[in-house]
C-alpha cells in the first residue's frame, strides 16, 4: 500500500499485487514456449498453474480522499468480484491499522477506515510493516481532519497508545481477538501472556461501556 498521489485537496491511497500476476503470467508464457518447442504436456500444466496464480494475485484498491466534497470514493477488485463505495468524511471516526499472522512470514498488516457502519479495509491482503502503515496512518489522519499535526501527543489507553488501542478495539469489534494480541505483541515487543492480560482487560471495558449504552 502507498500513497499515490497527495495534494492539499486530494490524496489517493492504492495498493495492489499485480507484481505477482506479472512474474506469473511471465513464467506461464516462458513455460507455453518450452512445452511448443519441446511437445512436453506436463509442461503445459504447469502454465496452466502459473496462470491461475497470476488471476488469483491480480487484485487491488484505490481509495480517494476528495477534501473538496468531503467524500472518499473507493474501488478494489480481485478475482471475480469488483467492490466500490462512498463514505462521507464525517463518517470516519479513525483510521486502524490491522494485523494478520502470516505463520513463518511473521505479521502483517493493512489499513482499514473505522466508520459509524463498521470497519472499511483499504487493502484485500496483508502486507508491510508496523511502522509504515503507521506513517501513513498519520498523513490520512491529518487529511481528514487539518490541524491534527500540531495536536498534542495521544494519550495512552489501558497502557497503550490510543492510536494502537484504536486500532486493537477495531479488530475485536470485529471478533479477531488473535491479531489484537499479535497486533499489540509486535508494537510493544511483550510476551504472549501479558499481552492476552491487556487485550481481555480492553475487551472487557469495550462490554462495560456497551452495557452501559444500552441501558
Amino acid at each position: 500500500m502507498r500513497i499515490a498521489h497527495q495534494l492539499p485537496t486530494e490524496l489517493v491511497v492504492k495498493d495492489s499485487s499485480f507484481w505477482l500476476t506479472y512474474l506469473n503470467a511471465g513464467v506461464a508464457l516462458l513455460l507455453l514456449v518450452a512445452g511448443i518447442s519441446k511437445t512436453e504436456p506436463r509442461v503445459y500444466l504447469g502454465a496452466a498453474l502459473f496462470l491461475l496464480f497470476a488471476a488469483i494475485t491480480a487484485r487491488g484498491t484505490t481509495f480517494t480522499f476528495d477534501g473538496m466534497q468531503r467524500v472518499v470514493r473507493w474501488n478494489g477488485f480481485k478475482l471475480f468480484k469488483k467492490d466500490s463505495g462512498t463514505i462521507p468524511f464525517d463518517d470516519i471516526e479513525d483510521v486502524t491499522v490491522e494485523a494478520s499472522s502470516s505463520g513463518n512470514s511473521g505479521t502483517t498488516y493493512r489499513l482499514s477506515l473505522l466508520t459509524k457502519q463498521g470497519a472499511v479495509p483499504m487493502a484485500y491482503a496483508y502486507s508491510g510493516s508496523s511502522d509504515s502503515y503507521g506513517a501513513m496512518r498519520r498523513e490520512i489522519l491529518t487529511f481528514l481532519k487539518p490541524g491534527l499535526q500540531h495536536a498534542a501527543p495521544p494519550a495512552e489507553t489501558n497502557g497503550m497508545p490510543s492510536d494502537l488501542a484504536s486500532s486493537i478495539r477495531s479488530l475485536l469489534a470485529q471478533g479477531r481477538k488473535i491479531d489484537a494480541i499479535t497486533l499489540l505483541r509486535s508494537r510493544e515487543h511483550i510476551g504472549l501472556t501479558e499481552a492476552v492480560k491487556r487485550i481481555d482487560a480492553l475487551a472487557a471495558a469495550m462490554h462495560d461501556a456497551n452495557t452501559v449504552a444500552h441501558t
